[in-house]
């Protein structure tokens, strides 16, 4: 997919928006699921698609600018009975020099399924993909099932949030910063609310992965740029792991914890919920690790204040 980034995808930085990044690079990415996918549709379905289960290393390597020439790169790296891995590499073009930079690439997770004409929705098997050597399919082989223990760990999580009292207790979002020392993980800690709308859906009426990302990168901005006093940009996703659908009209939270800092960057934790508000019932949505760098306005490193009173529960979520 190729786009040109116009003046309304750029915040007051002067640099494209990471959720308007990761906008693109998921639809790239159905494009190459569906793609792959071809054929004719079965009787009784109505369409194919690939549920987002899992994000590795999205890495923010160079900003996207204002008109930019981006091309995206989708290719499906690995597939399993199920599943398969996507590659998505974003460049983009000066168009009045025609130098191309690597901006961004990310490893994508999707799972492959067709809806029913009765709006079910059913996981569904994949034909094979044939590599060019036995190398490639080991080491994807070796990818999916370090993404499988990954997405094991985070699912038992995820059970164990299933009891309100737990994901209260771990995501508590009422904090009496009065009375909390400064640059704690409780003091750092911050969370955005807001309502899944009509735009952020797929026909099915369930939230798009980018809006879930997008407030979550942007909570994870927040609370390094409370921790360091300063501005902070976000250098990678480490992973983010999906647990739960989000439908329209929920509440959607992100909350974010910083789990460790070094010399110059912060690494951050960040818990997605969603509150049926018709019911009061509240679903672990999403997990996923940040890395984010401290700088001042021209881009230059700044130092990290360290982390204090680092508690027996901070250690074990480390």
């Amino acid at each position: 997919l190729k786009r040109f980034i116009e003046p309304r995808y750029v915040d007051i930085t002067g640099y494209v928006r990471n959720g308007e990044v990761l906008k693109m690079i998921e639809e790239v990415g159905q494009v190459a699921v569906r793609r792959y996918w071809m054929g004719d549709i079965s009787p009784g379905l109505t369409t194919k698609f690939g549920i987002l289960a899992g994000i590795d290393k999205l890495n923010f390597r160079q900003h996207l600018l204002p008109e930019d020439y981006v091309h995206l790169h989708a290719r499906v790296n690995y597939v399993s009975q199920h599943s398969l891995e996507v590659q998505v590499d974003v460049y983009a073009e000066d168009l009045s020099t025609h130098e191309r930079r690597l901006a961004n690439s990310v490893s994508i997770w999707y799972v492959a399924a067709e809806v029913m004409k009765d709006r079910r929705v059913r996981v569904m098997q994949l034909p094979p993909l044939y590599y060019e050597c036995a190398e490639d399919e080991d080491k994807g082989h070796e990818r999916y099932q370090l993404q499988r223990e990954k997405r094991s760990m985070d699912y038992q999580l995820y059970l164990d949030y299933k009891f309100p009292a737990r994901l209260y207790e771990d995501w508590n979002t009422n904090i009496d910063y009065k009375n909390v020392p400064k640059h704690c993980v409780q003091s750092s800690q911050m969370s955005l609310d807001r309502m899944v709308q009509t735009s952020d859906c797929s026909a099915l009426g369930f939230a798009t992965a980018s809006p879930i990302i997008e407030l979550m990168d942007t909570t994870a901005v927040m609370a390094a740029s409370k921790h360091c006093d300063n501005a902070c940009k976000t250098l990678c996703i480490d992973s983010i792991n999906f647990h739960h659908p989000v439908r329209i009209d929920s509440l959607l939270t992100a909350v974010a914890k910083i789990s460790s800092t070094s010399k110059h960057s912060l690494n951050l934790e960040i818990a997605a919920i969603a509150e049926d508000l018709s019911t009061g019932q509240r679903e672990f949505v999403a997990n996923g690790f940040f890395k984010l760098l401290s700088a001042d306005e021209e881009g230059n490193p700044l130092p990290v204040p360290p982390l204090i009173d680092v508690g027996e529960l901070e250690q074990l979520r480390l």
